[in-house]
């Protein structure tokens, strides 16, 4: 059966990002005798952060929690923009999804949240411009990889689950789709993504 649909993850497959640029950024703006809530509260990535990636609680509500824990000394527009500094494309994949932009549907598929997707779609409009959906955990008020959020990236298009071609650099996340029937393939590098396509019959 065909490929009909490709699917795409975010991080570390269209676009690099470095949370460690985040947290050098913000620890500077936090009084030293409250670093230590900030490691609590931020150890690599955090409750905080996957209740935001679920949208579960506001952007304003995201800064609110971590500026009230860590007296945090920058206006919520300077904590945005430490927020999403974090980021830079991965130039080989751009090059792959315009190709395939051409012959394919494609669709974005990520655990995001708000400020990260909003500031991604405006500062590479060109690049997010080429998907026709976007499957994101903020709006779903689910997570990869939880079953149900791929269960309803399937039901949306209503083909068979193998006619999906869906790349991901997290190996659980492939394991849960290939469960639900998803032609899914870990991400390691671009040229790498290219011969996972060819086998799949992908024009290329």
């Amino acid at each position: 059966m065909s490929i009909k649909i490709i699917v795409f993850d975010i991080g570390h497959v269209i676009i690099r990002f470095d949370l460690s640029k985040f947290i050098k950024a913000c620890l500077k703006k936090i009084p030293e005798h409250k670093v230590s809530n900030f490691n609590d509260l931020f150890p690599v990535y955090s409750d905080i952060a996957y209740s935001y990636e679920k949208g579960n609680i506001s952007s304003l509500d995201f800064y609110n929690i971590i500026a009230k824990k860590t007296e945090y000394r920058g206006t919520y527009s300077e904590f945005s923009t430490i927020w999403n500094g974090i980021f830079e494309l991965i130039p080989g994949t751009i090059e792959i999804v315009t190709a395939l932009a051409q012959n394919y549907q494609l669709a974005v598929f990520s655990n995001t949240n708000e400020l990260h997707f909003n500031y991604l779609k405006d500062r590479y409009a060109d690049v997010f411009g080429l998907f026709s959906k976007f499957f994101l955990s903020h709006e779903m008020h689910l997570r990869k990889p939880e079953n149900e959020i791929f269960k309803q990236l399937i039901q949306n298009y209503g083909i068979l689950p193998s006619q999906i071609f869906y790349t991901d650099d997290v190996e659980e996340n492939i394991r849960v789709a290939k469960r639900n029937g998803i032609s899914a393939h870990l991400f390691t590098s671009p040229l790498e993504l290219i011969k996972q396509l060819r086998n799949q019959k992908v024009k290329i």
